[in-house]
């Protein structure tokens, strides 16, 4: 069984006992090829998290620009996604704004599913394209390195002088 759900978008094809390998019957195939893109696009993300955060994400999007049907998508221009992005310095905790990496997940979750569309003909354009996106912290993770020190300790703690320490 396939079953591709998204909004109010949903399809179920359950396969009918293969014959000769062939799992899906014509009525199954064409339900799949009518599949929206941006519904295939939702379905793609394998992640739970990021899959809830990019549905957020562009919802987010969709209520600020009014965008009521997918059509709509077609008539997003870069400077929606710039005014956008510019309610992200007053949307945060206090009206501080939002952190650096909430923002580039946003623009993120927008590009991915505009890039999706252009490869499936759906939109002519990604409006993403060419919108900077915050810089602080891009390049550091939150997740914990070794500082040089700690490196030179590790490096230097098996003994020189056994097979072992010369393997390692």
């Amino acid at each position: 069984m396939v079953m591709v759900t998204e909004g109010s978008v949903s399809v179920e094809v359950v396969p009918s006992s293969p014959i000769e390998g062939r799992l899906l019957t014509a009525a199954e195939f064409q339900g799949l090829a009518e599949v929206p893109p941006e519904v295939e696009w939702f379905a793609n993300i394998l992640n739970p998290n990021t899959k809830r955060a990019y549905v957020n994400d562009v919802k987010d999007f969709m209520r600020f620009v009014g965008i009521e049907r997918p059509e709509e998508f077609r008539n997003v221009t870069r400077s929606h996604v710039i005014a956008w992005r510019k309610t992200f310095e007053t949307r945060g905790k206090d009206g501080k704004p939002l952190a650096a990496s909430t923002a580039r997940r946003k623009l993120s979750a927008l590009s991915s599913l505009f890039e999706h569309l252009c490869n499936h003909n759906a939109v002519t354009h990604n409006p993403i394209k060419g919108v900077k996106r915050p810089s602080e912290g891009a390049n550091e993770g939150k997740t914990p390195a070794l500082g040089d020190d700690q490196a030179r300790k590790l490096l230097d703690a098996p003994l020189a002088d056994t097979l072992k320490g010369k393997r390692d």
